[in-house]
């Protein structure tokens, strides 16, 4: 039975503005602060993940709360994220080199969500094809104190003729036995053997990761070329087709290659820094998505609300509009 005094959220017809700036409360994470699971208006208590076979991908390192100093600056130079960070793909076919109707993007917002006892930034992503979004998901990373950067779960929400369809796809760290990965190891050294990138059992998901190559020469998208860049293969022993992602220092995610019937590539088209109400419309649809999410997913309902947490320029702007926001 769920704990009815546990705070989340509902949709904005049904709960008075007042009520929902307490459930979003809109306090900065200290930025320095190790974060302790037990205590603080985040905390929860979720199950204990269940034992597991490490299987074909052992975790690279454990999952320790007091490993996370400031967890949610993302600043790994092969993943530099900072809050109002957006960064946009496209999709280019392999055989011809013609742009194709897809892209992703990727946005940092200024929030961020205790999960497993870990602060962890939330970035938006959305998947478009043909000029209409098919996806639109809140993904959890977290950064160690070794650089590590780790996922911490995922709500990808789809979406059919303009409207949500569910998220079959949710996975959350230490509820219903599933667990955190590594996305990209912050010392990646290409001897180590396969890592667990992440896993969720009660939705069949088991990602692990293997570093091939650290500093690979002319990895080349359409326009430019790349050295000294970084790459991870994503594989899973559950016969999905592994995945192949390009990371250059001081820029990041620069391609990302499945091998799969759609024959296509995505290279990084553009990287940019959001303006302060651009940020303000991504955390607004990011508080939104996670309203659908408390109803639609049992998984995501055993989580705390999301919390603001930037400390930029910006943040300060932001956090006082998106808090006007609320009381309106």
């Amino acid at each position: 039975m769920r704990d009815d005094t546990r705070p989340r959220r509902t949709r904005r017809g049904v709960l008075p503005a007042a009520a929902l700036a307490a459930a979003l409360t809109l306090t900065p994470v200290a930025a320095h602060a190790t974060p302790d699971p037990s205590t603080g208006p985040a905390a929860t208590v979720l199950p204990p993940a269940a034992t597991a076979d490490p299987g074909p991908c052992p975790p690279l390192t454990r999952l320790r709360p007091r490993d996370f100093g400031d967890p949610a600056d993302l600043d790994n130079p092969h993943q530099p994220l900072p809050p109002g960070t957006e960064i946009t793909l496209q999709a280019v076919a392999n055989d011809g080199g013609a742009l194709l109707p897809h892209l992703v993007t990727i946005t940092a917002t200024d929030l961020v969500k205790n999960i497993d006892g870990v602060w962890a930034r939330v970035l938006w992503q959305r998947d478009w094809r043909d000029g209409a979004a098919v996806e639109s998901a809140l993904v959890f990373q977290a950064q160690d104190d070794h650089g590590n950067v780790w996922q911490l779960g995922e709500y990808p929400e789809l979406v059919e003729n303009e409207l949500p369809a569910g998220a079959p796809g949710t996975w959350i760290a230490g509820v219903a036995g599933a667990r955190a990965g590594i996305v990209v190891p912050g010392d990646p050294d290409r001897d180590e053997p396969p890592y667990l990138r992440a896993e969720a059992p009660a939705i069949g998901l088991l990602r692990c990761g293997l570093v091939i190559r650290t500093s690979a020469d002319e990895v080349c998208a359409p326009a430019i070329c790349y050295d000294d860049v970084l790459i991870v293969e994503e594989f899973s022993p559950l016969l999905a087709p592994p995945v192949r992602r390009s990371y250059v220092p001081g820029i990041g995610l620069v391609a990302a290659a499945q091998a799969n019937s759609d024959g296509e590539t995505l290279f990084l088209s553009g990287r940019r820094g959001l303006t302060v109400a651009e940020r303000l419309a991504a955390d607004w649809e990011a508080v939104q998505l996670e309203d659908r999410a408390y109803e639609t997913s049992e998984v995501y309902a055993e989580t705390v609300p999301l919390r603001f947490g930037a400390g930029d320029g910006d943040a300060a702007a932001v956090r006082r509009l998106m808090s006007d926001r609320l009381r309106h």
